[in-house]
């Protein structure tokens, strides 16, 4: 059963230090200096042959610090990858153990570096860790630098793992995964396509509205999750369509950050319970599974919040004169599927091949994620979940729910 929200006790987690700005990543030589000798850089294949790491091994190179490279991460890591890196660091630790740790990429990145760092102190199987607060111990110092705007694992206590036979997403969620340091610097973003900057823009925005809407928000996330929207709201289109507008991607940078402290204070909710249902079956991107999901969520939530949902409309810019709570409400909802489209991405599960005689099994995956239905405001039951993906494959936001 769901604690109502005035009961709930906030406890309230982000790194130590967070270094953000154009060329923030000059700071890093300082940083590694001050935590040590050996580092592990934990990165994906891209990062390595694409020659963005180099500037990292620049840094660490000025700082006299010795590293080597993990490559091996892959988009929408699996619990298996995840053994794998258990694995690889168990391996060192004995033979040349890093005094701390550098994720440097994407979310799946940041989080499989977040892996290592756990599993350098705790030995246990890694699922055995999935949940809420299971890892007991804190693991080797952890320096998170994201290379896109949008998963807000820089500064978030979650880990997200796919469970294959389950064909569902679960997160390991625990104050002992928080980076010591992120290093925010909108540069690194630059080389994003239009495709990426549109899902991690939009994945930053599902965070922002879901933590706002989440029974866990407080009013130390309401204001974070706020300002993200705005920000998101004005700038995506630009740094979509303009790659190279430094003004833009700096905003983005900051929403994501913004964003990911909200989320992961406030929890995520529905929404990223209907995404982590289909985003596996089907092999959808997690900012395009976020997409479809969100504005679907936004009014099934409508009744309970129709407030929240007014506000959300005027952080992305609509003008709230004479017109009531619900409209507003359904204005923001609105609002978010024109985003989509103007970043053409799809608004339904029709849009990407999903078959209409699966809605009903979607709804009882997405009755699996028992963590985040819990933080939603509205109950969702199993009927309540088929209408909704009902209407998420038919793409109408019109009906009620």
């Amino acid at each position: 059963m769901s604690v109502p929200s005035i009961f709930r006790v906030s406890t309230l987690r982000m790194p130590s230090r967070i270094i953000m700005g154009v060329n923030s990543i000059e700071k890093l030589s300082g940083v590694a200096k001050s935590l040590g000798k050996r580092a592990l850089i934990v990165t994906g294949k891209d990062a390595t042959e694409s020659g963005r790491l180099r500037i990292i091994e620049e840094k660490l190179n000025e700082a006299n610090v010795e590293f080597e490279v993990y490559s091996k991460v892959t988009p929408e890591p699996t619990i298996s990858h995840a053994e794998e890196m258990a694995d690889y660091i168990n391996n060192i630790m004995t033979s040349r153990r890093p005094d701390f740790i550098i994720g440097f990429g994407g979310g799946s990145s940041l989080d499989m570096a977040k892996v290592a760092s756990l599993a350098s102190a705790n030995p246990k199987p890694i699922e055995q860790y999935m949940g809420v607060e299971k890892v007991p111990r804190k693991g080797l110092p952890l320096i998170l630098i994201p290379t896109t705007a949008g998963s807000g694992s820089e500064v978030s206590k979650s880990i997200v793992l796919v469970k294959e036979k389950e064909e569902i997403k679960e997160g390991i969620v625990s104050e002992h995964v928080v980076a010591d340091i992120a290093i925010v610097d909108p540069k690194l973003t630059m080389t994003m396509s239009p495709r990426l900057t549109a899902m991690t823009g939009i994945d930053a925005l599902s965070h922002a509205i879901e933590a706002y809407m989440s029974l866990g928000a407080n009013a130390f996330t309401n204001p974070l999750a706020l300002e993200a929207i705005s920000l998101i709201s004005v700038n995506l289109r630009k740094a979509y369509s303009n790659g190279d507008d430094l003004e833009a991607r700096k905003a983005m940078s900051e929403a994501a950050l913004l964003a990911g402290l909200a989320f992961s204070n406030a929890g995520n909710c529905a929404g990223h319970a209907a995404a982590y249902a289909f985003a596996v079956r089907y092999n959808v991107p997690h900012g395009v599974s976020c997409g479809i999901s969100l504005p679907y969520v936004m009014k099934f939530n409508m009744l309970a919040i129709p407030d929240k949902l007014a506000d959300i409309a005027v952080a992305m810019g609509i003008e709230g004169g004479g017109l009531s709570t619900r409209e507003l409400a359904q204005l923001a909802v609105t609002e978010v599927l024109d985003l989509l489209m103007d970043l053409n991405m799809p608004t339904s599960l029709e849009d990407i091949g999903v078959p209409e005689e699966d809605i009903m099994s979607l709804a009882e995956n997405m009755l699996k994620i028992t963590r985040l239905l819990e933080s939603n405001p509205r109950k969702i039951g199993l009927e309540e979940a088929r209408k909704i993906f009902e209407l998420m494959w038919h793409g109408d936001v019109e009906a009620r729910i």
